[in-house]
């Protein structure tokens, strides 16, 4: 099983309410009892209109589905569906128990990263500081001709690292598995995104740390999304606490 399937497969089994699904260019957002998910929204190229339009499966009625069947469309081959999936997962989880703190994610990836190789999958602002503290940092972004795939190049420098910082995109475009499989099993990892899922679940299928996002206040978030915002505004409305869970 993927991580997603495994992650999913752990969920409640219990039936509960979607009270809430915004979608926005950037940030797709579910609320249900448990609380708000957020998830970056991921579109695929192609048309928006017509016979061969793109559909989200159950758009106008995803509130009449349980929490559990919408979170399922994160092992969709959709891309949008995936979000919304994800999203729903992720309002779904407890509240995160066991080493939990606020620290900034690169204070993390700078101290476990000093003077090792450290490979970064996606992009992330605390780059500069973690060039400052790594004796060697291997940056896996979108390459032009391969996209996100894992090519044997790729596995074989993943392989040298450390320490690997992987964003939780990586769940979205379906190269989280790969990427983990690449990985030392002694390698030191860390998901980081606010997609990311904060639960115990996630360090035992692999990672030694996740820097996610909690919603504290739904409204001001979903107002954001529904704008147009960045995940930088979200924050801006204090609605949102970044945290970290370690092993």
């Amino acid at each position: 099983m993927s991580f997603l399937e495994q992650l999913w497969d752990r969920l409640p089994r219990t039936s509960a309410p979607v009270l809430g699904a915004w979608i926005g260019p950037y940030w797709t957002a579910v609320q249900t009892e448990r609380g708000t998910g957020l998830a970056t929204t991921l579109l695929e190229a192609g048309p928006t209109h017509g016979e061969h339009a793109q559909r989200l499966p159950g758009a106008g009625h995803l509130t009449a589905m349980s929490a559990r069947e919408l979170a399922a469309g994160a092992l969709s081959e959709f891309p949008l569906a995936r979000s919304v999936g994800l999203a729903a997962l992720n309002a779904l989880l407890p509240e995160p128990e066991g080493r939990i703190t606020e620290r900034n994610a690169g204070e993390l990836a700078a101290e476990r990263g000093a003077g090792r190789t450290v490979g970064v999958v996606g992009w992330f602002p605390f780059l500069p500081q973690l060039k400052s503290a790594a004796a060697c940092v291997e940056v896996f972004e979108k390459d032009p001709e391969t996209g996100f795939a894992l090519t044997a190049e790729r596995a074989e420098r993943i392989a040298r690292c450390d320490v690997l910082c992987v964003t939780a995109s990586a769940l979205l475009n379906g190269t989280l598995d790969g990427l983990l499989r690449a990985a030392r099993p002694e390698a030191w990892k860390m998901l980081v995104g606010p997609s990311a899922p904060l639960c115990r679940a996630a360090l035992e299928l692999g990672f030694d740390a996740v820097c996610g996002a909690r919603v504290l206040e739904t409204g001001p978030v979903v107002r954001v999304i529904q704008e147009g915002g960045c995940f930088q505004q979200i924050r801006q409305t204090g609605a949102v606490r970044l945290l970290n869970l370690e092993a």
